[in-house]
Protein backbone atom coordinates (compact mmCIF):
# COMPACT_ATOMS: atom_id res chain seq x y z
CA UNK A 1 0.00 0.00 0.00
CA UNK A 2 2.78 2.44 0.89
CA UNK A 3 4.46 1.69 -2.46
CA UNK A 4 1.33 2.74 -4.35
CA UNK A 5 1.11 6.00 -2.39
CA UNK A 6 4.82 6.64 -3.01
CA UNK A 7 4.38 6.06 -6.76
CA UNK A 8 1.32 8.35 -6.84
CA UNK A 9 3.26 11.10 -5.03
CA UNK A 10 6.13 10.74 -7.53
CA UNK A 11 3.68 10.98 -10.44
CA UNK A 12 2.05 14.12 -9.01
CA UNK A 13 5.44 15.77 -8.37
CA UNK A 14 6.60 14.84 -11.88
CA UNK A 15 3.41 16.24 -13.38
CA UNK A 16 3.80 19.52 -11.46
CA UNK A 17 7.44 19.83 -12.52
CA UNK A 18 6.48 19.23 -16.15
CA UNK A 19 3.74 21.89 -16.02
CA UNK A 20 6.13 24.37 -14.40
CA UNK A 21 8.75 23.74 -17.10
CA UNK A 22 6.16 24.16 -19.87
CA UNK A 23 4.95 27.43 -18.34
CA UNK A 24 8.51 28.79 -18.18
CA UNK A 25 9.15 27.81 -21.79
CA UNK A 26 5.93 29.50 -22.88
CA UNK A 27 6.77 32.72 -21.01
CA UNK A 28 10.31 32.67 -22.39
CA UNK A 29 8.98 32.32 -25.94
CA UNK A 30 6.46 35.13 -25.44
CA UNK A 31 9.19 37.39 -24.06
CA UNK A 32 11.41 36.70 -27.08
CA UNK A 33 8.57 37.48 -29.47
CA UNK A 34 7.57 40.69 -27.71
CA UNK A 35 11.04 42.10 -27.14
CA UNK A 36 11.61 45.29 -29.09
CA UNK A 37 13.90 44.53 -31.97
CA UNK A 38 15.14 46.99 -34.53
CA UNK A 39 14.27 45.73 -37.96
CA UNK A 40 17.14 45.06 -40.34
CA UNK A 41 15.98 47.76 -42.75
CA UNK A 42 16.35 50.59 -40.19
CA UNK A 43 19.04 52.99 -41.37
CA UNK A 44 21.75 53.80 -38.82
CA UNK A 45 23.25 57.31 -38.71
CA UNK A 46 26.37 58.56 -36.95
CA UNK A 47 26.27 61.26 -34.28
CA UNK A 48 28.37 64.21 -35.49
CA UNK A 49 29.48 64.96 -31.93
CA UNK A 50 30.50 61.60 -30.42
CA UNK A 51 30.37 59.15 -33.35
CA UNK A 52 27.73 56.88 -31.83
CA UNK A 53 25.52 55.11 -34.39
CA UNK A 54 21.79 55.37 -33.68
CA UNK A 55 18.69 54.35 -35.65
CA UNK A 56 17.66 57.22 -37.92
CA UNK A 57 14.13 57.53 -36.44
CA UNK A 58 15.66 58.04 -32.96
CA UNK A 59 18.33 60.53 -34.08
CA UNK A 60 18.06 64.31 -33.65
CA UNK A 61 18.53 65.98 -37.04
CA UNK A 62 19.58 69.62 -37.22
CA UNK A 63 21.27 71.45 -40.06
CA UNK A 64 21.53 68.29 -42.14
CA UNK A 65 23.53 66.57 -39.40
CA UNK A 66 22.49 63.76 -37.06
CA UNK A 67 22.99 63.58 -33.30
CA UNK A 68 22.30 60.94 -30.65
CA UNK A 69 20.80 63.46 -28.22
CA UNK A 70 19.61 67.04 -28.03
CA UNK A 71 22.52 67.80 -25.70
CA UNK A 72 25.05 66.72 -28.33
CA UNK A 73 23.24 68.70 -31.03
CA UNK A 74 23.36 71.85 -28.89
CA UNK A 75 27.01 71.35 -27.92
CA UNK A 76 28.12 70.68 -31.49
CA UNK A 77 26.17 73.52 -33.07
CA UNK A 78 27.27 76.12 -30.47
CA UNK A 79 30.89 74.97 -30.75
CA UNK A 80 30.95 75.48 -34.54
Amino acid sequence: MSRIIFILVLLVVGFLLLKSWQRRQSLKQQHQQSSGKITTNTRMVRCEHCGLHVPEPEAISQGGKHFCSMEHATQHLTKN
